[in-house]
């Protein structure tokens, strides 16, 4: 597809949220680069959920039916978490009231990763292998941004979007050390896969492995899923130490630390209170992955900035041309879900500014800005929902650690999250434009519908 557009952005990682972006503006013809550091796409770790709130919106733009279409991992819909406790006898805690229309999806992150890269429209131009060492304004005076490369190369785009996740090179290169935010956050998730035939024949009841469970403890909880047509049980055990959590993650010479392979022994201890189904489960994780939980705590103010000339020079004329989307952005915990439902809905909130017929060059750093103005209240939202939620799947809620108390609080936890008018923080930004006079106050701006962004 020809660029119907005067400028040109780069996206900086090609996971899930880059690419959902780069479909999202290719299809509405913005020329995209996407730039990815390993040799080739494909996600790592394990599953992923995607909430009732971001599968509305891949339907929206089209995505939904066509991924499903191309999936190894066809996807089904999943109701929301049902909620038990830990110990024998299993009982149920909270079950979500379940609408067609609140429905998510459980996936496995490298098949869907590979159904969005099977459907990358030919305006979006991959380049895998290249690692982002520094954003730089671009050297001809221009407001464009420059990306360099640890291979020695360089790219200009009039818009970046990082796209690089919590350990995100552009984000450190915009706002400087993030030290202070970036934190250990004190849970960690062993993580493991189990084919579901394994269970059953281990006497695991169907119905416990064709559902999307929480099992709830004293500061820990399991969480088990299918996924892979129900061939596979997703599977993350999460303990949380309360006594050492929000701590500062330190220098990067530390961060491979952050995933490590463990023996079973190390997992199964910390849940030896869990009942029969729960140890069970976990015993069948033969070689487990210990995943130190890392996050934006407390969350960014602003995810947009600009290039500078030098990394000590600060550009003082206002301009943006930077974008954080994702966990770039808002990296935070687990405990909602909702992470990756919430990058989702930034590349479709960008997407749907960028390919917006009054965008162009001239007003780019004013789109980035009010980008920023409806995302940072809605990602800052569920990441302080997700430590709440936490705090009450542990027994530490208003409500206390009783089945009731457990109870009462979670059933206020999804609501805002699940039922939330996506398209009204794209008809917001328009209209703050508008009102900025930035935009022509024309008839109201068509929001991304199926197959197209505009």
């Amino acid at each position: 597809m020809n660029s119907t557009k005067d400028f040109n952005v780069a996206i900086v990682g090609g996971g899930i949220v880059g690419l959902i972006c780069a479909i999202g503006l290719a299809r509405a013809g913005v020329q995209v680069d996407v730039f990815e550091s390993a040799s080739k796409y494909g996600d790592t770790g394990a599953g992923v959920g995607i909430g009732p709130n971001a599968v509305r919106v891949l339907k929206d733009m089209g995505i939904m039916d066509e991924v499903r279409a191309r999936s190894e991992d066809s996807a089904p819909p999943t109701r929301p978490w049902t909620f038990i406790m830990g110990q024998e006898p299993h009982n149920l805690v909270y079950e979500y009231p379940n609408t067609s229309d609140e429905q998510g999806i459980a996936v496995h992150r490298a098949a869907f990763v590979n159904a969005l890269v099977s459907i990358l429209p030919d305006g979006v131009h991959s380049h895998l292998r290249k690692r982002c060492v520094a954003v730089r304004a671009a050297s001809d005076g221009s407001e464009r941004a420059c990306l360099h490369f640890a291979d020695g190369s360089a790219h200009v785009a009039d818009v970046v979007i990082g796209a690089d996740g919590i350990k995100s090179v552009v984000r450190t290169e915009i706002f400087g050390s993030e030290d202070e935010r970036l934190v250990d956050t004190g849970a960690c998730a062993y993580r493991g896969q189990v084919p579901t035939k394994d269970l059953l024949e281990a006497g695991i009841p169907e119905e416990t492995l064709q559902s999307a469970l929480l099992w709830m403890g004293a500061d820990k909880h399991l969480v088990t899923y299918p996924i892979m047509d129900g061939k596979l049980l997703n599977v993350a055990a999460c303990p949380f130490d309360y006594a050492h959590s929000m701590i500062p993650a330190g220098s990067q010479a530390s961060w491979p630390a952050w995933v490590a392979k463990v023996q079973p022994a190390e997992m199964l201890d910390i849940f030896s209170d869990f009942g029969r189904n729960a140890r069970t489960i976990l015993e069948h994780i033969k070689e487990p992955t210990r995943w130190s939980i890392h996050g934006l705590y407390p969350p960014l103010e602003s995810y947009v900035g600009a290039a500078q000339a030098k990394e000590e020079e600060k550009r003082l004329d206002g301009g943006v041309n930077v974008a954080l989307i994702g966990d770039a952005a808002h990296a935070m915990l687990p405990f909602l879900g909702a992470g990756a439902g919430a990058g989702i809905e930034d590349a479709y909130v960008i997407a749907s500014l960028l390919a917006h017929p009054q965008t162009s060059r001239k007003n780019l750093s004013y789109v980035l800005r009010a980008y920023n103005s409806v995302r940072v209240p809605r990602a800052t939202y569920i990441a302080n929902g997700s430590r709440r939620a936490g705090e009450v799947m542990h027994g530490r809620g208003p409500s206390g650690p009783s089945a009731s108390g457990r109870r009462d609080d979670l059933e206020s936890q999804w609501e805002k999250v699940w039922n939330y008018g996506i398209k009204e923080d794209v008809e917001r930004a328009v209209a703050a434009l508008e009102e900025g006079g930035v935009f022509d106050q024309l008839e109201m701006f068509a929001v991304p519908v199926q197959g197209s962004l505009l």
